[in-house]
């Protein structure tokens, strides 16, 4: 469970949604499995109120601090910082085999390569998501590790912001086209003649 908190009626809305999900399955033979639940308040105001946990099924939902959602760590400022830094040990262990290649004299071009196999995508999972509300240290510590490889490799890396700005780019381009698709297709009506399922 993921919440956005700003006042108390939001909080209420929220209690509600709450509510209305943990019926909506039930009512479609769903079990939620509430030791797996996890709650998340995100709230940005100074004075942050302390929340008590919700309840579903007369069972309180762990709450958490942070919360890793298809291989993004998610926290409750919504900083990423707990996300940069497990980049950032993933991405030693990986510099570590390029610093070994390296010592062997293998070609930089094979290197480089490595590089955009094995570090790269390490670099820019899910960035069109969070890049844009790095802070400016979470930015540095993401270039280091370009810069790194580019030492160790001897050749000049892919800068990392031109391939983001380039994701996001494709992205928003993909999005208006589907967008455009979607109100320049006309609405087809399925013929009665042919039926949708034999009986």
């Amino acid at each position: 469970m993921l919440a956005l908190l700003n006042d108390f009626a939001s909080y209420q809305s929220y209690l509600s949604s709450v509510v209305r999900f943990s019926s909506w399955c039930s009512n479609n033979f769903l079990h939620l499995h509430v030791s797996k639940t996890k709650e998340m308040c995100i709230d940005f105001r100074r004075n942050r109120t302390v929340i008590s946990p919700i309840v579903i099924n007369g069972e309180p939902v762990e709450q958490v601090d942070s919360f890793k959602y298809l291989g993004v760590i998610l926290d409750e400022k919504l900083s990423f910082t707990e996300h940069i830094t497990a980049v950032q040990k993933k991405s030693q262990q990986r510099l570590h085999v390029l610093r070994k290649l390296r010592a062997f004299y293998v070609d930089p071009l094979l290197l480089l390569r490595l590089y955009r196999s094995i570090i790269e995508p390490l670099l820019t999972y899910c960035s069109i998501c969070y890049y844009p509300a790095l802070s400016v240290k979470n930015r540095n510590r993401l270039l280091k590790i370009s810069h790194v490889s580019a030492k160790i490799i001897g050749l000049p890396t892919p800068k990392l912001s031109e391939i983001i700005d380039d994701a996001i780019l494709k992205k928003a381009r993909a999005v208006a086209t589907e967008s455009v698709a979607l109100y320049v297709l006309p609405c087809t009506s399925v013929s009665k003649e042919i039926p949708l399922y034999k009986m």
